[in-house]
């Protein structure tokens, strides 16, 4: 998947240390950018980083007990930001979730501007993420994966695999809860011939009628369906 880590550095806690902007998987010792906490590259250093390293600069100044920061695009936990459905632990080994998962929404954190988009281009966005992440391990960014923290590279690795396994866990039995009470709908949407104007077929589209949420979009439950 998508996605970016990052490391305090463990001689100069007010620097962090991440790769430049490239592919996760094509990243080599070469490719690792030390940065100020402002999300300044160090050293005359001009490559590109990444545009939304203020993520963990931020964390970093306002969390001294974190020293991993990783951004992830995780499928799993998107509905849980979008759908208003808390992310809460249901499995054992993602304890570390609180009961309701704090979520970061980039509208929020900059009312009143026209600027649209989901990324954390800036230090206000990383700020705004860092004050609603609090105390908490992890914070759903909505529509965008989710940011997970932790004391080493280690915890927060762990923490990030089980908050994906643990919402596909907590979607998935909602969902076969709400095939047994047939909360979903069969809807059909016309095609239409553009050069006609007739209507010459149906798409079908499913919807999921949330008994708390309304009407649910397929984007928030087809991919954990297609998986299960």
């Amino acid at each position: 998947g998508f996605g970016h880590v990052s490391m305090r550095h463990p001689d100069a806690p007010q620097r962090y240390l991440m790769a430049r902007s490239v592919a996760p998987a094509l990243v080599v010792p070469a490719d690792i950018m030390e940065y100020d906490l402002e999300s300044n590259a160090c050293g005359g250093d001009t490559r590109k980083g990444f545009l939304e390293r203020f993520i963990h600069g931020e964390i970093y100044k306002a969390r001294p007990d974190v020293n991993c920061v990783i951004h992830t695009h995780s499928i799993g936990v998107i509905p849980f930001g979008v759908a208003g459905v808390p992310l809460r632990p249901v499995v054992v080994q993602a304890g570390f979730l609180p009961l309701e998962t704090p979520l970061f929404e980039a509208r929020e954190a900059q009312p009143g501007k026209k600027e649209r988009g989901m990324l954390v281009r800036s230090p206000e966005l990383g700020a705004y993420l860092a004050k609603k992440l609090g105390p908490a391990p992890v914070i759903l960014m909505r529509g965008h994966g989710n940011a997970v923290v932790g004391d080493s590279v280690r915890r927060a690795t762990v923490r990030a695999v089980y908050t994906e396994i643990n919402a596909r866990v907590q979607l998935e039995a909602q969902l076969r809860h709400a095939l047994d009470k047939e909360e979903f709908e069969l809807r059909y949407q016309p095609r239409v011939h553009l050069a006609t104007g007739e209507i010459c077929g149906f798409e079908a589209l499913l919807r999921w009628r949330h008994p708390q949420r309304g009407l649910l979009s397929p984007g928030v439950f087809i991919p954990v369906l297609e998986d299960t």
